[in-house]
């Protein structure tokens, strides 16, 4: 009897200390930093300092000793609740009670699901928050703390998966255990293992079976968030917490997963969230983008695939050669891999290609007489497992001068398979196979082709999980750092075609997963600053936050608007009048006829250097070349009325 008194005494003593409503610590997974500086120790010592904290899973750890070790927390147990029989217990239900916070740790949230539903263990924890007490949860244990929730029934669903069909057997959502976050529903380790698609998909299943809009919550590993009693949540640690609001109907093309627009507002450390209002503040973001008059305007046509292998791009080279042009019309094959590139020439014949040709570009390439006719003569270009370093330096030559205008002429079709899809964008990442390269702030930037002037392009997006936070992170950290409008993910199993239509410029997707696209909208970004342990010395992780962004899912029936079609970019060559060289090659004097009347020149080594450079009134022009040295040089010509540009080459002997 005294016993009990004292128990009973005891909680409504403690009850008398809390606050009127409750807080909560929503945690996207990751292990925790003991030095002051970490990630987790501001924001967990908000949640734990002076309180008894109970520490709950399917079996123990060592969060408890953390958190009074370094959070602050004046004493913590670990609760090991493997049943619902024991989540069930009466003197389970007692001692929790005797506790300010409770905080469900990482583990199977179906576990969670099944065993701690409808018990007193579920109970205790409404009663604790509801009473002004803490509840946090970090990967599985924040998982279940949204209103509906993943309950991995059947087991963990990858992002893919969600894309290519939201009703798959693994995407198992249930609205019925705990209820603080009415219309929301939580992913965790986001970027670590690039859900964004993931939490679309959830988002979809949802609105389909249910008819309701939810808003999803997607935070990173080592990144979390304090919601306070007013519900304002404030996001501490070294990633994201990814808000997405539906904008636009879900819609399937068979099982894939389409949509116009989900409204993706991305917040690193420092910003805050009102779970209430939606609105949100973004003190830490500190850069100003203006995205309002970029338009992708090409008069051409781009394909561009996500995967490396023959068997993932036959759609497209099929799409290449039956839908582009005329099907006898030659190819063009430029290649750092010819034993590959023999695969895929074998294929483009048997579809009906008239002749394809491979070439190997390196720097030695940049003068082959044979290789720069076959540039200005083609109309169809395909791109195959080239090295970035090398592709680089072959664009410096002469013929990689060539290239870069020829790609650009109008009614030109440039085709690039797999990782050579980053090339037909402003910006090419690299190093993101490389596991953790992005968390340790290792991808590097180039430029590219800029088929795709402000976009980039993050091809095999879902390769393998080791590379998985590298292809979701270095999309919108690309876009950031070089105000790029758009970024596209492209996986194995599907492929781009952006083309001139009626007026715009035009994306459409095929294969067995949806195109997903990212559109700047402009406002406020920042990248993150927090490192894990919180030391100045180590390379922030490369992500970046973003006051909104637009997430679209398209395919071939629902075209995408990337801008207005450019009409006066460079004349499609195919057709039009060439540089006619009248004497070739030549040894003193060079003479060539232009078709237009009024034009710069320029004659180019073969490396690109600007040799000797003119102007003209007239259609014929003769040029001392006496002192030039033995070799191949490329005409470049310039309509000054138009800025059209051709290109003529010859040889000095």
């Amino acid at each position: 009897m005294r016993l009990a008194l004292f128990i009973l005494v005891f909680i409504l003593n403690i009850q008398i200390g809390f606050s009127q409503n409750g807080r909560m610590l929503l945690v996207g997974g990751g292990s925790e930093k003991n030095a002051a500086s970490g990630w987790s120790v501001p924001a967990y010592r908000w949640a734990a300092e002076g309180k008894r904290v109970a520490v709950i899973g399917t079996s123990t750890g060592s969060l408890a000793s953390y958190l009074t070790q370094y959070c602050g927390a004046s004493f913590a147990k670990e609760f090991a609740v493997a049943s619902r029989e024991s989540a069930d217990s009466q003197i389970l239900y007692d001692s929790l009670l005797t506790y300010q916070m409770i905080f469900f740790r990482g583990g199977d949230q179906f576990n969670y699901y099944q065993y701690y539903k409808n018990t007193r263990l579920q109970q205790a924890a409404q009663y604790i928050y509801e009473n002004g007490g803490t509840l946090a949860g970090t990967s599985a244990g924040m998982h279940i703390l949204s209103s509906v929730i993943f309950t991995a029934e059947n087991g963990t669903v990858y992002p893919y998966e969600a894309i290519e069909n939201p009703s798959n057997v693994y995407m198992k959502l249930a609205n019925d255990f705990f209820d603080f976050f009415p219309g929301y529903l939580f992913d965790t380790h986001f970027s670590e293992r690039a859900r964004f698609g993931r939490l679309a998909g959830f988002m979809a299943n949802y609105h389909q079976h249910q008819g309701v809009a939810l808003t999803g919550l997607g935070i990173d590993d080592m990144t979390c968030m304090t919601v306070d009693e007013n519900k304002l949540g404030t996001v501490y640690g070294t990633g994201c917490a990814n808000i997405y609001t539906m904008e636009s109907p879900f819609q399937l093309n068979g099982t894939k997963l389409l949509t116009e627009a989900i409204k993706v507002t991305q917040l690193i450390q420092g910003c805050t969230f009102d779970f209430n209002t939606k609105l949100f503040t973004m003190p830490t973001h500190n850069l100003l983008l203006n995205t309002s008059e970029l338009e992708e305007t090409g008069n051409y046509t781009i394909l561009a695939s996500g995967g490396n292998t023959l068997s993932a791009n036959q759609l497209m080279l099929t799409e290449l050669v039956t839908n582009n042009g005329q099907s006898s019309d030659p190819i063009l094959i430029l290649t750092g891999n010819e034993a590959l590139s023999l695969s895929f020439k074998n294929y483009l014949l048997g579809q009906g290609a008239g002749s394809a040709d491979i070439f190997v570009i390196n720097n030695a390439a940049g003068s082959d007489v044979i290789l720069a006719e076959k540039i200005q003569s083609s109309n169809k270009i395909l791109f195959i497992s080239n090295e970035t370093s090398v592709f680089n330096q072959f664009l410096e030559t002469g013929n990689g001068n060539l290239l870069k205008s020829r790609v650009l002429t109008n009614g030109i079709i440039s085709a690039f398979a797999g990782d050579d899809a980053r090339y037909a964008g402003k910006t090419v990442v690299e190093n993101y196979y490389t596991t953790y390269a992005s968390y340790y702030g290792e991808l590097t930037f180039s430029k590219g082709l800029s088929l795709l002037e402000h976009s980039m392009i993050m091809p095999n997006t879902f390769f393998n999980s080791n590379m998985y936070e590298n292809s979701a992170t270095a999309v919108p950290y690309a876009m950031a750092r070089d105000t790029l409008k758009y970024g596209i993910w492209l996986t194995n199993k599907n492929f781009m075609k952006v083309k001139p239509e009626a007026g715009k410029t035009t994306m459409t997707g095929y294969g067995a997963a949806p195109i997903m696209i990212l559109r700047n909208e402009g406002g406020k970004a920042g990248f993150a600053t927090q490192t894990g342990t919180g030391s100045s010395s180590a390379a922030p992780r490369m992500e970046a936050g973003f006051e909104q962004l637009t997430l679209s899912l398209i395919d071939y029936t629902t075209p995408y608007e990337m801008g207005n079609t450019n009409t006066t970019s460079i004349n499609e060559q195919g057709s039009a009048p060439k540089i006619a060289v009248l004497t070739n090659p030549v040894k003193n004097q060079l003479r060539f006829q232009c078709p237009f009347q009024t034009f710069d020149w320029e004659i180019l080594s073969s490396t690109g250097s600007v040799i000797k450079r003119g102007n003209s009134f007239s259609s014929e022009v003769n040029i001392i070349t006496d002192r030039l040295a033995s070799g191949v040089y490329i005409i470049r010509v310039k309509n000054i009325k138009s800025n059209d540009y051709l290109f003529g080459k010859f040889i000095r002997y």
